[in-house]
């Protein structure tokens, strides 16, 4: 494969590289197949002339990662069960774990949406309700989920965190996989990232909560994490604020100031959903000392 003759060409020893030199060299190759193919889509939804923008690039970039991740994993760092090395450890084991991830995250929104109507910040918009299109919003919100949560945690939870684990303590590789993952999602026009900027430390926040997600081991016996939580609780915090957002099922009262409840309805930029990730990090963070306990 054209992918396996690149990383035979790259220098001795990489995997005895720090994790920044690792990090970049792999994501420079996959650059470097991907550009020349990718760049007259590029010119095409510069000129407006390609349907969804720069979603198609997109996506073929996400593909050449996905065919240089198990080349890497077997030239550089010598694994012979490449994607296991990544958090794919069996279909049983993967998915019990995304449904237990999945169920906190839906339940977490849920959650979210109860306390403000409770505490009187937000009413139930009984209209839209009534006249949502809901097979539509579900099946929107199902894939918008099941898209972000694999497409991301197998990125920066599967192959970044095991990249900066290599050579890093597990706390560094915490911290920095937490960081890589706010600031990636700043990429974006100037003004966009000013607009975001109150979501920094939420997602900053977030990225730590998915990194001891994603180092729950749900079997003691053999020890082994999965990718299944960390996936399913991405994909249920998604899917549902993508129904309460899509569905408009909250009105806001003002009786509380909107950093609260979230800027722009944002969780992630307000202390409501702050609190939320903290409880559920520090939950996550005690389920991994007592898995490795046992």
């Amino acid at each position: 494969m054209k992918n396996g003759k690149w990383l035979q060409r790259l220098p001795w020893k990489v995997a005895q590289w720090p994790a920044w030199a690792r990090v970049i060299t792999f994501l420079g190759v996959a650059v470097a197949l991907w550009f020349p193919v990718a760049w007259p889509f590029y010119r095409l939804s510069g000129q407006g002339r390609l349907p969804g923008g720069d979603l198609v690039p997109t996506a073929m970039l996400y593909l050449v990662f996905l065919a240089l991740l198990p080349q890497w994993q077997r030239r550089v760092h010598g694994l012979r069960q490449p994607w296991r090395s990544v958090g794919f450890t069996g279909v049983w084991r993967l998915g019990r774990g995304f449904g237990i991830g999945l169920g906190l995250g839906i339940i977490s929104i849920v959650a979210l949406g109860v306390i403000q109507w409770g505490a009187g910040w937000a009413t139930l918009n009984a209209e839209a309700i009534a006249t949502n299109p809901w097979s539509s919003i579900l099946l929107g919100a199902a894939l918008t989920a099941l898209a972000v949560g694999w497409a991301e945690e197998i990125l920066f939870r599967g192959w970044l965190l095991g990249e900066l684990e290599r050579g890093l303590s597990a706390r560094v590789a915490l911290i920095a996989n937490s960081l890589i993952f706010a600031v990636a999602h700043f990429i974006k026009p100037p003004a966009v990232m000013l607009q975001m900027l109150p979501q920094f430390f939420g997602l900053f926040l977030l990225g730590m909560v998915l990194v001891w997600a994603r180092r729950v081991a749900l079997v003691p016996i053999p020890r082994e994490d999965s990718l299944g939580p960390a996936v399913g609780l991405h994909s249920g915090l998604v899917g549902m604020y993508y129904v309460f957002n899509v569905g408009h099922l909250l009105q806001p009262t003002g009786r509380v100031p909107a950093w609260v409840t979230g800027l722009d309805g944002n969780p992630l930029a307000g202390l409501l959903g702050i609190t939320l990730l903290t409880a559920l990090g520090l939950g996550f963070c005690r389920w991994v000392a007592q898995s490795q306990a046992t």
